[in-house]
């Protein structure tokens, strides 16, 4: 059997809902799956094609890493060392799901796994992965969580990776479809979007999500207008959405919004304005970065221009967004 679970795509108020605002995501179809197979012995063995991770772990040694990356995540809270310090290897995020969550006698096992999702480019390819590790490992237990449960799961493990866990990317890619995230509250949306929607990946911003946040917190943290435009324009855009309008006006206020607070690179800037002469609109789709030329990914809107012309000439990776309505399951 396999967990499987889609990566996600901020359409809107991707700092604002720091602020006690709304953010909404949808889940995409591109995903992240592990595949479980049973083995004798007294090892775990985790391959991970697209991290190139082969590695086989004593199971009496799995309840220690647990412990230890516990630790090591307090270690970070108390300013000792850095976010990045804490995992060793991305193959210990999931190692600490199935250890933390399976009974010894589950982990004589070989987890196979990979994504499809573009690792660093604010397309929840860490929570995905999680929730593919936690639909699995309930699978294999045969128990069942609510999906509550599940996405604050997630969240918990993910706080390895990024120092904070992101509620909107955890109740995304559990819940499927799209997800409106304020404060702690978690609302599932009926919307559907058409097929004039893409993504473009800049490239993988030299700051993380963390990093940012902070250095805008440390910029606009008491601007409340500011945050109350931003709610305005998912707001807004939610509307739109809902209406199957054209979203063009709340994705450009929202790229002016994210401009303003710093967030995007001049390179950046130069690509949206590049595609809004070929007739799109764009917003960068995640936190950003307030250093270097990459800013991360890129929602893009284009009506009346195919995929191949919008995108031509751009050494980047792109796709079609396309949403998916599940969000984390088991395929047997």
């Amino acid at each position: 059997m396999q967990g499987l679970a889609p990566g996600k795509i901020i359409l809107s108020g991707e700092h604002s809902v720091v602020y006690g605002a709304p953010a909404i995501a949808t889940a995409i179809q591109l995903y992240s799956h592990i595949h479980y197979t049973p083995v004798k012995g007294s090892e775990l063995i985790a391959e991970f094609i697209g991290i190139k991770v082969h590695s086989n772990h004593p199971i009496a040694k799995l309840s220690p890493l647990v412990s230890f990356l516990d630790r090591q995540f307090q270690k970070f809270i108390d300013g000792s060392i850095k976010v990045e310090s804490i995992l060793n290897s991305p193959v210990q995020l999931v190692l600490y799901v199935l250890a933390s969550q399976l009974p010894t006698k589950s982990l004589s096992a070989h987890f196979n796994g990979d994504s499809e999702l573009p690792i660093g480019a604010g397309m929840g390819s860490s929570a995905s992965m999680i929730a593919a590790a936690v639909v699995l490992v309930e699978a294999i237990k045969k128990t069942s969580s609510s999906s509550e449960q599940r996405y604050q799961l997630v969240k918990h493990c993910e706080r390895l990776q990024h120092g904070k866990g992101s509620l909107i990317d955890a109740a995304t890619v559990i819940l499927g479809g799209v997800v409106q995230v304020q404060q702690l509250s978690v609302k599932q949306l009926p919307l559907k979007l058409n097929q004039h929607w893409y993504w473009l990946f800049t490239g993988t911003p030299q700051c993380s999500t963390g990093e940012c946040v902070s250095y805008v917190a440390q910029q606009h943290r008491s601007d409340t207008q500011l945050w109350d435009e931003f709610a305005a324009v998912t707001e807004q855009m939610t509307a739109q959405l809902t209406n199957n309008a054209d979203p063009s006006e709340a994705i450009v206020a929202n790229q002016t919004l994210l401009e303003h607070i710093g967030v995007v690179s001049e390179r950046t800037k130069g690509i949206i304005q590049q595609l809004k002469a070929r007739g799109a609109v764009a917003k960068v789709a995640g936190a950003g970065a307030y250093i270097g030329d990459s800013s991360g990914l890129l929602l893009v809107y284009a009506e009346n221009i195919s995929p191949e012309q919008l995108f031509a000439g751009y050494n980047m990776k792109w796709g079609v967004l396309k949403q998916d309505l599940k969000g984390a399951r088991i395929i047997v």
